[in-house]
């Protein structure tokens, strides 16, 4: 007896270690991952997706539409809002002309040919915001949205554009901007109370901007540090960046920049928003690219939460596409359908319907229309195609697709399809029971840095009180020399 039960003891204690690792390997398949949806607050149901232009230009400062054309070209076209963006020059309203900067409409003078602002007048205006303005074109009931205070900033930088939009600040008015200098402008905009974005980045980070040296590769950490610094100095309202803008000539190589970005702030609580938008100037370029805005309601209040919390998908007719992991970032597309002339009326162009994030199963899915390909992106790669989609829905399961072995921060996703690309914003990838490890972002010093404190103490200790300086801003600038805060806030 006793032999038997000493037998059953060892047998016993030979056994536990083999169940202790089984409940540990058990434990490991079962972590519970949360997916930051997005999109989580919108109705699917009770929402509408409005088309949205987040930049453009007329003839205020260097473009080649009057306000008023340019306003009748984007209802035309089935915009619900628009922003108008001119290079220094704040909107205060379609049916009022902007102050100008008289400088800037010299130096674009081969553009505007200096021609007359031409607003709408007050009763234009009100029916194409409440929608009975005359159009053998638009086939939306609702009228348009004017965003209030749009503007380009860093107006007149030398070398590069260093540009960035701001909404609903009273900042930026004749400011002409300093090279590299997205700091300053960021937290003017949200010290005004406004939100603002990035533009076109890569016409700043790559001096050739259309050369194909730069395609495929990480951007210099450098550039990744600097702008995910203004990211999180000015969080809440310093939202976003482009990632694809007018034909995508200039930013083609801006989305792997986006995707190092997100690795330096989304671990630090952040997550910086992706635009695409037209940016502008001239009749054909009005439909390249812009947003379609998920809101309950079409109003102003509406809207600036919809960017906030990026409830919006980013639609391009373009893209100058780079090889990833061994794949195309992008499968071609027929770009010719949207010229034929106007025919891009009747716009077929990928969009997403609904997306259903499903905690428990660790799986996305998307529907949506005139899409036959889905591509998922992380941390500078396509990590997952599916092509040949003919349901209009797809889903990415995190567990069978193994993509949680990887240490993946977020994934993104973009459709395309016959007449282009819509893309999402970042779904962060969360584990339970552990957090991100911060990421130290330091304060970048610089060439521009260097310069916007050398252009501040000349200022001080030359221009501030200097009335020839006055005269020359209020000639050049547009600027008012008797009001104090353009007098200490000359760049």
């Amino acid at each position: 007896m006793l032999r038997k039960l000493t037998a059953l003891l060892l047998a016993a204690i030979m056994i536990l270690p083999v169940a202790g690792v089984t409940a540990s390997a058990d434990e490991t398949a079962e972590k519970n991952y949360t997916i930051d949806d997005p999109y989580a607050r919108v109705d699917w149901d009770e929402w509408q997706a409005y088309k949205t232009q987040l930049h453009c230009h007329t003839t205020a400062s260097d473009g080649f539409l009057t306000i008023k054309e340019f306003v009748k070209e984007h209802y035309d076209l089935n915009y619900d809002i628009v922003a108008l963006t001119d290079h220094g020059t704040l909107n205060r309203g379609w049916n009022v002309a902007p102050d100008v900067v008289p400088l800037m409409r010299l130096i674009k003078k081969e553009r505007t040919k200096n021609a007359p602002i031409i607003p709408l007048s007050d009763e234009e205006y009100n029916a194409y915001l409440n929608g009975t303005a005359a159009s053998d074109k638009r086939t939306h009931t609702n009228g348009m949205l004017d965003v209030p205070l749009g503007n380009e900033l860093n107006m007149a930088t030398p070398v590069a554009d260093c540009h960035l939009t701001g909404y609903y600040a009273e900042y930026g008015q004749g400011l002409a901007g300093v090279f590299g200098d997205y700091e300053t402008p960021s937290k003017g905009v949200k010290e005004a109370g406004g939100i603002s974005m990035l533009s076109h980045v890569g016409e700043y980070v790559y001096p050739d901007k259309d050369s194909a040296n730069y395609v495929g590769q990480p951007v210099d950490d450098y550039y990744a540090t600097k702008f995910a610094k203004v990211f999180l100095d000015n969080k809440g309202s310093s939202l976003g960046m482009g990632i694809n803008s007018a034909t995508d000539a200039h930013t083609r190589c801006d989305r792997i920049l986006y995707d190092q970005i997100l690795q330096k702030t989304i671990p630090n609580g952040v997550v910086p928003w992706c635009n695409t938008f037209a940016d502008s100037h001239d009749w054909n370029a009005v439909n390249d690219a812009y947003t379609m805005s998920l809101m309950p309601e079409l109003t102003n209040d509406a809207f600036r939460s919809c960017l906030e919390n990026g409830e919006y998908f980013s639609i391009s007719h373009y893209s100058n596409g780079v090889e990833l992991n061994g794949m195309p970032e992008m499968p071609g597309f027929d770009e010719q359908k949207v010229y034929d002339t106007k025919s891009f009326l009747l716009d077929n162009t990928p969009m997403v319907t609904r997306v259903t994030v499903n905690q428990d199963e660790d799986t996305i899915t998307i529907e949506g229309t005139n899409f036959d390909e889905i591509t998922w992106v992380s941390d500078c790669n396509v990590i997952r195609r599916e092509s040949n989609i003919t349901s209009g829905t797809a889903t990415l399961d995190l567990h069978a697709d193994d993509l949680l072995d990887e240490p993946y921060l977020y994934v993104r996703f973009y459709i395309t399809g016959d007449n282009g690309i819509c893309y999402s914003q970042p779904f962060v990838l969360n584990v339970e029971g552990e957090e991100f490890a911060p990421v130290e972002v330091k304060k970048v010093y610089d060439l521009p840095w260097f310069l916007r404190l050398l252009v501040t103490v000349i200022d001080l200790a030359v221009f501030r009180l200097n009335p020839v300086i006055w005269i020359f801003k209020y000639f050049a600038l547009g600027y008012n020399p008797i009001t104090f805060d353009r007098l200490i806030n000359p760049f």
